[in-house]
This record gives structure tokens, C-alpha cells and sequence, in this order.
């Protein structure tokens, strides 16, 4: 009788006590959520996720231009940027075809400036005429583009393509940097008979 009761007594102790290996789960008051540092799967490639992940990388979106997040005081410090970018290849010779400082032609040093901000212009002086948007003469400002024809003032083809500089809003002056047949990279105006006489229009990409 006694063993008995001493089994069940037993039975009853190791009924009470927890499960071999068993651990307590700890019940903490602030859990730490950890943050992932990568986008989920399914989630597209767009302006802000890129800024979230790099937000000094600026890539804009497919279908978005990235001018569409520069301001006007913003474009107008690119193009101060441009004009003295510009004008340190004043005097580099012209060659015909040019496209690099060894040297120019009026297309390819247009070309070259702007490659340089970002901007992809066409290789002919007559393709980058339908590029961008086309502007009054009143309306002209540094870092537009301004065309005139070639040597033929009768024709009424683009032939020639510079930047511009200034326009004065009182006598209407523009000056101009391009790469001249002579002197090469060179400052001139609208102004001069030569030019006077062939300039065309402007277009402005910035």
C-alpha cells in the first residue's frame, strides 16, 4: 500500500514540473523592428524610391525629365556653369568635324558643352535647330542655342550654331561664344554684319 501511494505521489511531482528544454518565452516592452535597406520585389523603380535608398543619386523616372525637379534659379546657375565651362576653350583651334579640345567644329562644340550638364545634343548644326524649344529673340538667354546659315546669307539654312551669352534688354545685343572657321572658340556678336545678316533663330534646351 505504501509503494503505491508512493508511485502515485510520484506521478503527480513529475506532472508539475515544465518540459525538458523548454525555455519561457520573454516578453520584452520595446521589440527592436529592424529596417530593410532593400525595396520590396514588386515595387517600381521610380524618382523617390531611388532618392529613399541613394538620396544623393538624382535619376529621374521613366517618362520624367529631369529638369522637372530643377527650379529656374537652379537652371540659371547651370547655364553660369556652362558659359564658363565654354569659355575656357576660347582660342582652340576649329577643325572641321571636331567634336573634342584637340578641336572644334560649331556642332561638335556646342555638342561637347552641353554633353558635359547632361544634355545629348544631335552632331549638325541643322539637327540641333529641332532640338528643344523654339524662342523669340527677345526671349533669348544665356545658354540658348542661336543659329545662322552658312556662308551663303540667301539660302536659308542652318549652317552655323553658337551659344548665347548675354542679351542686352535694352539694345537687343547677344553675345555669343562658337567655334569660328576663323580664330576658332571665340566671343562675337548678333550684332556684327556677318552675323546680322545670318542669323536665323534660337532654341532653348536647359
Amino acid at each position: 500500500m505504501s509503494r503505491f501511494l508512493a508511485t502515485i505521489m510520484t506521478g503527480l511531482f513529475l506532472a508539475v514540473l515544465p518540459v525538458s528544454g523548454a525555455k519561457p518565452v520573454a516578453q520584452t516592452k520595446n521589440p527592436i523592428h529592424r529596417i530593410s535597406s532593400e525595396l520590396p520585389a514588386d515595387e517600381e523603380m521610380t524618382y523617390a524610391s531611388i532618392s529613399r535608398t541613394n538620396p544623393f543619386e538624382i535619376v529621374p523616372a521613366a517618362g520624367m525629365s529631369i529638369t522637372d525637379e530643377i527650379s529656374d534659379d537652379d537652371m540659371s546657375l547651370m547655364a553660369d556653369d556652362m558659359i564658363a565651362f565654354a569659355k575656357k576653350y576660347i582660342g582652340t583651334r576649329y577643325v572641321r568635324g571636331g567634336k573634342s579640345p584637340k578641336g572644334f567644329d560649331c556642332s561638335g562644340f556646342t555638342g561637347y558643352v552641353f554633353s558635359q550638364f547632361g544634355y545629348s545634343l544631335a552632331p549638325s548644326s541643322s539637327a540641333q535647330y529641332g532640338q528643344g524649344t523654339k524662342i523669340d529673340r527677345s526671349e533669348i538667354s544665356k545658354g540658348d542655342l542661336l543659329f545662322f546659315t552658312g556662308r551663303n546669307s540667301r539660302s536659308g539654312r542652318v549652317g552655323h550654331v553658337g551659344i548665347a551669352i548675354d542679351n542686352d534688354p535694352v539694345t537687343g545685343e547677344i553675345t555669343f561664344i562658337h567655334a569660328a572657321t576663323s580664330g576658332g572658340i571665340r566671343i562675337d556678336r548678333t550684332s556684327a554684319p556677318y552675323y546680322a545678316n545670318r542669323f536665323i533663330g534660337a532654341r532653348r534646351v536647359l
